[in-house]
């Protein structure tokens, strides 16, 4: 893949040539499939073996000589043309520039000033907490009153109203099967009407 790389100041390296497998290290008999590949694996072996202190001097070339094909199963590669300086100054590059860089900042105003603001914050946001905790809470306990009122309300509904509601379903169930019948028997007295008719021309 890094092959297609043509932006400037990048040093790629990838687990194998394009006709090689990348193959695994491991496997998790919990999970059931392997967790890691070889070239990763032998990665961080080394950075965390021999990279132990933001201020270590192993550089790239240290740890891309730490790839050992035996090891790894595929042959390792390293692209350096991008980088400024080329193969030689890329592997004099730190491993912490890369993989622990720090970045400086600066805090403008006076300390004092920028304490007393986030502790106002802080009491601002500690006040709006606290508010909607008191809304959460009196919203529960309505809710709750109107749940226990609609409960109360339907508990003492009367079976009646529970019958007539069937009734009326019954009774527009009743018209609607009365339409069909009806619809039917004009369908068949038609059909005989029809072959009386061509009988008599018979």
């Amino acid at each position: 893949m890094y092959s297609k790389f043509y932006s400037p100041n990048i040093i790629a390296t990838g687990s194998s040539d394009i006709d090689q497998s990348s193959y695994s290290h491991h496997a998790d008999n919990d999970v059931g499939v392997a967790v890691i590949d070889r070239y990763t694996y032998y990665n961080l072996d080394f950075l965390e073996t021999q990279v132990k202190e933001p201020t270590s001097k192993k550089t790239l070339g240290d740890l891309f000589g730490s790839y050992d094909e035996a090891k790894i199963h595929s042959h390792p590669g390293v692209r350096y043309d991008l980088f400024k300086g080329g193969e030689m100054e890329a592997k004099r590059r730190l491993v912490m520039d890369f993989f622990g860089n720090v970045q400086n900042v600066e805090i403008d105003g006076q300390m004092g000033g920028n304490e007393t603001q986030w502790k106002e914050d802080l009491a601002h946001i500690e006040r709006m907490i606290s508010n909607l905790k008191e809304r959460e809470r009196q919203g529960l306990n309505q809710s709750a009153y109107v749940h226990d009122v609609d409960a109360a309300e339907a508990s003492v509904k009367p079976r009646s109203w529970e019958r007539e509601k069937a009734a009326k379903v019954d009774g527009e169930n009743g018209w609607r099967r009365q339409a069909f019948g009806a619809t039917a028997l004009l369908g068949c007295v038609g059909v005989w009407f029809a072959g009386s008719v061509l009988d008599s021309r018979e």
